[in-house]
């Protein structure tokens, strides 16, 4: 009975050690988070980061950060609350073996975010929402240092974002001001690549949108817009979305396909965007703009406009089709 006690008393000990071990490892880990966080940013004189509270969950090693806001020049990005979901070997490497050790051993990994937005002051640009969540796959190590030092990939890498109840505002441009229900993205890049924007493939979309066009915009065409049942600032559409890859054999150009799903019609787009700066400079090529599937009222609007300027629109079984030529920010229809 004694040898049973001691035994007892003595695994009630180590389950003591163990938990105390593991609160112990997590009061260090937020500490080394910390500390490297300050060291970084103390070498990058140019960057602001500022947080109220960083907290290591002792058992499922989920690091969150509260308060969070990232400044660079005119760029601030913030977070109410940024939680990184490891798994408990890749915390162990992050613990024992330092920063850079346990992220060159980080091949996925999940982030949410609870109201993240970004700013942009000197444009007055502004993208927010209630929540976004980050499925990451690749070499987290080698993500940063490529992206931070413009070098190629190591390793392949893909990444998937879902959002909830988003806002774009981008004040003079055509977008002017979007909100949205959904947003999902995922994007890819393989290595040997350098650029991820340029050289990967891109897909985004959108759902429930409410588009805010600018005030030239909704004071040209308030009267076709309202003449749908439309307010001028608030016109809904279904859903867009946006593919993306770099196109073969050319330098800085983009493979471009699109949709836009509303109530009276589907618009899509193909063709190619060489890219310049600034990106609204960027030219159209071979740029091609459907409009089909219309509702008996936008069908009865085309046969009246046909009429009244004594035109016909290039209609066919499939719709109507237009080519785009000149800039983002200044298109025009050829024939």
């Amino acid at each position: 009975m004694k040898n049973i006690k001691y035994y007892l008393i003595g695994a009630l000990f180590l389950v003591i050690a163990v938990i105390g071990y593991h609160f112990l490892a997590a009061s260090q880990a937020e500490q080394q988070i910390d500390e490297a966080i300050q060291e970084q940013t103390e070498k990058a004189t140019t960057i602001s980061v500022q947080y109220s509270n960083i907290e290591v969950a002792p058992f499922s090693a989920d690091i969150t950060i509260s308060d969070l806001n990232i400044i660079l020049g005119n760029h601030i990005e913030r977070a109410r609350q940024l939680k990184v979901d490891l798994n408990y070997l890749d915390f162990l490497n992050i613990y024992f073996g330092g920063i850079e050790y346990g992220l060159s051993h980080v091949d996925n990994t999940n982030v949410s975010v609870v109201s993240p937005s970004y700013t942009n002051k000197a444009k007055l640009q502004e993208i927010k929402s209630d929540s976004l969540t980050v499925s990451f796959q690749g070499n987290a190590l080698d993500g940063i240092t490529s992206a931070v030092n413009g070098i190629p990939f190591q390793a392949d890498h893909a990444i998937e974002i879902k959002s909830s109840s988003v806002t774009f505002s981008i004040p003079q441009t055509l977008i002017s001001k979007v909100k949205a229900q959904k947003l999902n993205y995922s994007g890819t890049i393989s290595k040997g690549q350098t650029n991820f924007w340029k050289e990967g493939a891109h897909s985004i979309r959108l759902d429930s949108l409410i588009w805010t066009p600018p005030e030239p915009f909704q004071n040209k065409y308030s009267f076709f817009i309202k003449g749908f049942g439309y307010q001028s600032d608030a016109i809904p559409f279904q859903h867009a979305e946006l593919r993306s890859k770099p196109a073969s054999q050319a330098v800085d150009t983009l493979a471009i396909e699109s949709t836009l799903k509303s109530e009276l019609a589907l618009f899509t787009s193909g063709g190619h965007i060489i890219l310049n700066k600034p990106l609204q400079d960027s030219e159209f090529r071979n740029m091609k703009v459907s409009l089909s599937d219309f509702s008996e009222t936008f069908g009865n609007v085309l046969t009246n406009i046909e009429k009244l300027l004594s035109i016909t629109l290039p209609k066919s079984q499939e719709g109507i089709t237009i080519q785009l030529q000149g800039s983002i920010d200044n298109p025009k229809i050829t024939e």
